[in-house]
């Protein structure tokens, strides 16, 4: 039966407890990069940024991983013996020695760690080789950050584990079809119904004995051993081990295979192997049951009591589907079958969460059981565990209890609800909004966020960096009157979008979002242009209209004060493009908080992020109580109400193109600025996360910069005259 409900879970749902992580075959490496941990990696690095990309602490491009946190760590775990652990390791910093302790570690069973080597402030703030010996019994290695300081972290890179090179004494090692297999792993066999695995011995003098061969996990039956034993191995050489499966029945069959020997470190050798008989696997008897779902506005997670299924395939549908899988296929997390989208494919039950989530919304969330892999998957279709869940609104409790319209202190009241609040760091943007709520996965274990003034959907590999979509202040940063990378407006998370850097950013610039009459530009769903007055404006897609609006309200009201005004229009009076209040009122108005904007502002609202919320999306009409001209308190409601004309508006004349040269450019670039005809200007170089890093004036014809200390990357140039004459262009630097 379907059921509709507000989603709740009456016990926590408990995560399943396994290995600390699959084992690895020697030799290994990761060179941390792409999405993909290789098989024996692990790593532990919080919530914060997971990578770097500057190229002094990076070994081999584009990425290295990142420790920043006490405990924070990166281990391997293998089979076999290992020689020599070796990695690149850097201090990161803000150009002091780094200071801080780490630890290498290694250990036979993952819980008891032995120290190999100290670091004690002597890592050096570029990329240097570092290597340790371990011993023969060890089976994980770690690099532990005992302790951080205060301003450095560390950086780690090509991590490789390299084999003991083979003794005089037999070594175990066991193939199937080349692959080498971990003892106590397992391997699917396809539909093989004679199964060949391969013994080696890694030994270089004397003989492996096999002494015996057995089958366990009930599967005798099913299964016959066609190798006889004893049997001996030389060094250097392998032998075939032969299984037969038994039954005519179509279906999956599995064993546990044992192998007694003579190596010393692994007499008893297991693994567990299934086969299918026939051109698929057994479908399962049962669908799981007993569905919980725990539901936010922005996140949702589930868990379900297990059938006999091998695993588990999740479809998401906004609203009812009767799409069903198609047996013999594999899918994707991100993949749709028709409307319903795959949101798990794997054996978990528990702590499953879901991306893609927004506020007020039906989900349906189906769940079919199956067995086997590739194109011998079976699913089970009908009757799958299925359930709509309704995702909450806002939920803002009594966050506003003391606050009112008619209080003389409204504007006051609404700016101390807001402050103070948690600091969340501009360049952990990316960790905060991307990775743990706007990303969606897609296939090939790719990602997409999606630009939001212009809904361009951008398909990375992570992990996410800056390179394509930029964190866009929507109450711009010239706007600001106190503003620097230290101050909480520059990051607060409530005023950031992510937007596409080159084709978005850099186009609206600091130009006031308004409705464009006469087109000058357009990319996805964002329009540059002119307005009915003749002004250079941005008109983002109806999607961001609402949301912007909100956000620049909420820029005033949280960091307006007698000694640095925050206003619309902006006080900053070195902007001669200014964002007019009324278009954005009328923009709150026609496009109220949408779900997507509702989930965001949940989740930024959380305790565990910044913490505080933004009362115009609670309360939209707020916004007529506020002139944000002044920032003064308008009783009545009245302040929506708009003119037929708006005042005082600087009309502006932006002058096509200004010559830079030479552009890219190495050391030096010069500026054309004939076009001014020696009226004085100031020029400001910005780079894309909207900082100012060169300025100047002149009333000079033609002015020359020194562009060593630019970092490689695209730069906005802005010319201003005293009269409101506008240049902007873009400089490269290689």
């Amino acid at each position: 039966m379907n059921i509709k409900k507000i989603a709740f879970i009456a016990t926590a749902l408990v995560a399943q407890i396994g290995n600390l992580f699959s084992q690895g075959t020697l030799p290994m490496f990761w060179n941390m990069d792409g999405a993909v941990t290789p098989t024996g990696f692990s790593a532990e690095q919080g919530t914060g940024n997971k990578t770097y990309s500057l190229a002094s602490i990076v070994n081999s491009t584009p990425f290295s991983l990142r420790l920043d946190l006490n405990n924070e760590y990166v281990q391997a775990h293998w089979s076999g013996k290992a020689d020599t652990v070796s990695f690149y390791a850097a201090g990161t910093s803000t150009g002091a020695p780094w200071k801080g302790e780490v630890s290498v570690d290694e250990s036979s069973d993952g819980s008891t760690w032995s120290n190999i080597k100290t670091f004690v402030n002597d890592i050096p703030n570029k990329t240097t080789f570092q290597f340790v010996r371990v011993k023969e019994s060890s089976r994980y290695v770690r690099i532990f950050y005992v302790k951080k300081e205060s301003g450095f972290n560390l950086a780690i890179d090509d991590f490789s584990v390299r084999p003991k090179a083979p003794s005089e004494n037999p070594e175990i090692q066991v193939f199937y079809k080349q692959q080498q297999q971990i003892n106590g792993g397992s391997v699917s066999t396809g539909n093989d119904t004679l199964i060949v695995f391969e013994v080696y011995n890694n030994g270089i003098k004397n003989d492996l004995s096999i002494t015996g061969l057995s089958l366990s996990n009930n599967s005798t039956q099913n299964f016959s051993i066609l190798t006889a034993t004893p049997f001996t191995v030389a060094s250097a050489a392998k032998k075939e081990v032969k299984i037969r499966l038994n039954r005519s029945e179509g279906g999956t069959y599995s064993a546990g295979l044992t192998i007694a020997s003579n190596d010393a470190d692994n007499a008893s050798f297991t693994l567990d192997f299934s086969t299918i008989k026939g051109s698929k696997s057994s479908e399962p008897l049962a669908q799981p049951n007993n569905l919980q779902v725990l539901a936010k506005a922005f996140r949702m997670s589930a868990g379900f009591t297990k059938s006999d299924a091998e695993n588990y395939l999740i479809l998401v549908s906004v609203g009812n589907s009767s799409d069903v899988p198609t047996d013999g296929k594999v899918y994707q997390r991100g993949e749709y079958i028709g409307t319903s989208r795959v949101l798990y494919s794997g054996s978990k039950n528990s702590g499953i969460d879901f991306d893609n989530t927004v506020a007020n919304t039906d989900f349906q969330i189906r769940v079919f059981g199956f067995n086997g892999y590739g194109e011998f998957t079976n699913y089970l279709v009908e009757n799958p565990l299925k359930e709509v869940v309704t995702t909450p609104g806002l939920v803002a409790g009594n966050y506003y209890a003391t606050t009112s319209v008619s209080k003389p202190t409204f504007i006051q009241d609404i700016y101390g609800l807001i402050n103070p609040h948690t600091r969340i760091f501009y360049s952990n943007y990316s960790s905060y909004v991307i990775e743990q709520f706007e990303s969606r996965d897609t296939t090939e274990n790719k990602k997409i966020v999606e630009d939001f003034y212009t809904g361009f959907p951008y398909i990375y590999e992570p992990p996410f960096s800056h390179t394509v979509m930029s964190r866009e202040h929507c109450y711009p940063q010239s706007y600001m009157t106190k503003v620097s990378d230290v101050e909480p407006v520059y990051s607060d998370l409530h005023l950031l979008f992510t937007v596409n850097q080159d084709k978005v950013n850099a186009v609206r610039s600091n130009y006031p979002l308004d409705e464009v009459s006469q087109v000058t530009s357009t990319f996805f769903g964002g329009t540059f242009g002119r307005n009915k007055k003749g002004d250079f404006c941005y008109e983002p897609r109806d999607f961001a209209k609402g949301a912007a609006a909100r956000a620049n309200f909420y820029a005033c009201a949280a960091y307006n004060t007698a000694e640095f005004p925050f206003t619309l229009p902006t006080s900053n009076m070195l902007v001669n493009e200014l964002q007019y209040q009324e278009t954005l009122k009328k923009w709150n108005k026609d496009f109220p908080p949408s779900p997507w904007e509702i989930a965001r502002h949940e989740y930024i609202a959380q305790a565990s992020v910044q913490g505080n919320r933004n009362p115009f999306v609670d309360n939209p009409d707020w916004a007529c109580y506020i002139d944000f001209s002044l920032m003064k308190h308008v009783p009545d409601g009245t302040a929506c109400q708009i003119p037929d004309s708006i005042p005082g508006r600087v009309s502006m004349t932006r002058i096509a193109e200004i010559n830079v040269f030479p552009n890219p450019t190495v050391s030096e670039f010069n500026i054309d600025l004939d076009a001014f005809k020696g009226e004085a200007v100031s020029i400001y170089v910005i780079d894309y996360y909207e900082r100012t890093l060169m300025q100047a004036q002149t009333a000079e014809r033609n002015i020359r910069f020194n562009s060593d200390a630019l970092a490689s990357g695209s730069y906005l140039i802005l010319v201003r005259s005293e009269s409101g004459k506008t240049a902007v262009s873009t400089l490269l630097k290689p």
